[in-house]
């Protein structure tokens, strides 16, 4: 099934590499990206893709493009999702995902069969310990979750209005190549990269399930591909395995086959840092048949690839 895909936000960490799934799978890919995160190295060059360089806070440009590129299924990644920067410059954060997503809805309003909408697993109550699904109750402490909680009401009002059908995938913790912000294993691997081998980092406690970046592009992708009959609905995309930032650092040694040491340091702690957040990945499993193909450990040897070659 050949579809015509808009991706906004294609040029990201997670956009560019499901700009790669769906070129692989046949279909015509257009992005709408501004370029303050994502590169154009991240992408192929390939006929079936087309490139338009515009921002989702600039409405009519993105009505404009919406209705010329005329797409089957929409995605929407792009967000302010590095959670310092959020919270140094929350009205920044507002604007870009909160005001950002209710543009897309306004472009989108019944004119393509599927938007697919990225949130996150942030958004769960952060006091739950067990695997968290699609039910489990939704609490957040932290402005990127409060936006991301923000969108997901404003699509539920876009679906009861009957304005479109909206998917809404909560991803965990990715991780892979090609990543565009200072995140936890980027800022291992980097300090690692540079010769050091006692690893500053802040709250050491934390347990999380990191997935594949290339499992997220093709869970996202079969999202697409599946005739999901609700006219909402949600998925989580994780991995279902949880890692402690310890056993983290281990794979981080065993990938360098080096033994490396960790010191939490004040300034690098966040103040809200939830505990575990581990993902129950068995509905997206049934629904559309995908499943991870890749562990952590992998992605990890990716990284280091990409930083040392």
């Amino acid at each position: 099934m050949k579809l015509n895909v808009l991706i906004i936000g294609g040029a990201g960490f997670i956009g560019s590499h499901l700009v790669d799934v769906c070129l692989e799978n046949g279909h015509d890919v257009t992005i709408y990206d501004n370029f303050s995160k994502g590169k154009k190295e991240y992408l192929p060059d390939n006929p079936s893709l087309k490139i338009i360089i515009g921002d989702i806070l600039d409405l009519p440009k993105l009505t404009e493009s919406i209705d010329k590129v005329n797409a089957d299924v929409v995605f929407h990644l792009a967000a302010e999702h590095f959670i310092p920067a959020c919270e140094e410059t929350p009205s920044q954060a507002l604007r870009t995902n909160v005001e950002g997503t209710q543009n897309v809805l306004t472009a989108c309003k019944n004119k393509m069969s599927k938007l697919i909408f990225t949130s996150t697993g942030a958004i769960y109550d952060p006091d739950i310990t067990t695997s968290l699904n699609e039910s489990s109750n939704i609490q957040t402490g932290d402005i990127y979750g409060i936006t991301k909680k923000v969108d997901e009401e404003l699509i539920k009002y876009h679906v009861i209005k009957e304005r479109g059908n909206v998917v809404v995938a909560r991803l965990f913790n990715a991780v892979g190549c090609r990543e565009t912000n200072p995140h936890l294993i980027p800022a291992i691997m980097e300090q690692l990269a540079s010769g050091i081998r006692l690893i500053e980092l802040g709250n050491l406690y934390p347990q999380r399930d990191y997935v594949h970046v290339r499992d997220i592009a093709e869970a996202l992708h079969s999202l697409a591909i599946t005739n999901i009959e609700a006219p909402y609905d949600v998925f989580n995309i994780g991995s279902g395995v949880e890692y402690s930032v310890e056993e983290l650092v281990t794979l981080c040694g065993e990938v360098m086959n080096e033994s490396i040491e960790i010191e939490s340091v004040a300034e690098r702690r966040r103040k809200y840092d939830r505990p575990n957040q581990l993902a129950d990945i068995s509905k997206i499993k049934k629904t559309t048949g995908w499943k991870p193909q890749r562990n952590l450990k992998q992605a990890l040897q990716e990284v280091w690839k990409e930083l040392t070659s």
